[in-house]
């Protein structure tokens, strides 16, 4: 199956209860073609029992026009909600006078406007862009399970697509580095091997938005998820790194403990990794760089084709002498060991055989290698 995964923004967050002003704001707007079922308009809070609480409700007149004076007891997230069940997030944080929504009934998700409330407008942007990325992964799983033996062949279709979201998504991050909208993130994220920019979209909402009970349910849930991370860990920093003793492409076995002394990055790969193809360029660079320091590369690879890993060596260019693999696929020894469940997956050694750092990336090796070599 492709190691791609999303899921759509959800609030089913447990509330926690602080005294907060309540707050006051116009609500106000029009829903074309609005749904025959009813002719009210529901804004609704979940507390993250899984039961919504409906907390107002507006009259809606034959044009689909309504308005209303509401009063909110927390700063949060809402939804307001048409008689057939659709919905659009409304954030409301205390610093909106009046909200108004535009959009139509036929699909209000796709067909809204929100005024009032950027927040709210960023967070409906995000969930729109989820949504296309999601039906293009769905029709990409859909086609791989009837065609299994076409995953490298999709693998490499999807990745520039998976790597446009990725781009997205770190865009959108940096232009909401406080945003209530942040929260449409957390879900994308696969929190076992993307910690990093789970933990920074948590510690930005709780900066941002932490009076709202949503994300004081959310920092909770962080701290629960970064002890599982954790303790899912191979070593942890300082600890000894555990020993790779695996065939080279000449069926000679090569061991971590051969490279002490030295500073040495075990990177995780595959031929078939897209990611990984694409990483490769900038670690060819860092290790023409820092070889004279003796900096040093084993590269395990998931292949399952020995030919075709051994060309993709010859193709990117690895040049260093390290290269090893099992031949397992996911079931390798040395991947097991590592608890790896994504690739590329990198563990930085120090000469005497201790974990420095691990998941680092093209840019961040490149500053911790200037850290260490002082170049």
């Amino acid at each position: 199956m492709i190691r791609f995964t999303i899921v759509f923004v959800t609030f089913l967050f447990t509330s926690l209860t602080f005294g907060q002003e309540e707050i006051s704001l116009k609500l106000s707007g029009q829903i074309f073609n609005f749904p025959e079922e009813g002719d009210k308009i529901e804004i609704v809070q979940n507390k993250g029992d899984n039961n919504d609480t409906v907390v107002s409700e507006i009259k809606v007149n034959k044009k689909g026009k309504f308005s209303s004076e509401l009063t909110f007891a927390d700063s949060d997230y809402y939804l307001l909600r048409l008689p057939d069940g659709q919905q659009v997030n409304i954030i409301v944080t205390g610093n909106e006078e009046e909200i108004k929504v535009y959009g139509d009934g036929k699909n209000i998700f796709f067909h809204a406007n929100i005024v009032g409330s950027e927040a709210s407008t960023k967070l409906l942007e995000l969930s729109r862009y989820n949504y296309e990325y999601k039906s293009k992964l769905d029709s990409a799983n859909q086609y791989l399970r009837a065609n299994p033996d076409k995953q490298r062949e999709v693998n490499q279709q999807f990745t520039p697509v998976f790597e446009a979201f990725k781009g997205y998504r770190q865009r959108f991050m940096n232009e909401n580095a406080t945003s209530p909208a942040l929260v449409g993130v957390l879900s994308t994220f696969n929190i076992q091997n993307e910690f990093a920019l789970y933990e920074k979209a948590v510690k930005g909402l709780e900066e941002g938005f932490g009076e709202s009970p949503t994300v004081q349910r959310i920092v909770e849930e962080y701290a629960v998820n970064k002890k599982k991370v954790e303790a899912n860990q191979p070593l942890s920093v300082g600890s000894e790194a555990i020993e790779i003793a695996l065939p080279n492409p000449e069926g000679e076995i090569m061991k971590l403990s051969d490279y002490r002394g030295n500073y040495v990055l075990i990177d995780f790969w595959a031929s078939w990794c897209g990611p990984c193809r694409k990483e490769n360029p900038h670690v060819v660079n860092l290790y023409n760089e820092y070889k004279e320091d003796g900096f040093e590369i084993l590269s395990v690879s998931l292949d399952k084709d020995s030919s075709r890993w051994v060309s993709a060596i010859e193709q990117d260019g690895l040049i260093w002498e390290g290269h090893v693999s099992d031949l397992k696929f996911w079931s390798s020894e040395a991947a097991q060991d590592y608890k790896v469940r994504g690739i590329p997956f990198t563990v930085l050694v120090d000469p005497e055989g201790k974990i420095v750092a691990t998941r680092l990336r093209a840019a961040q090796l490149e500053q911790r290698l200037k850290s260490i070599y002082g170049h």
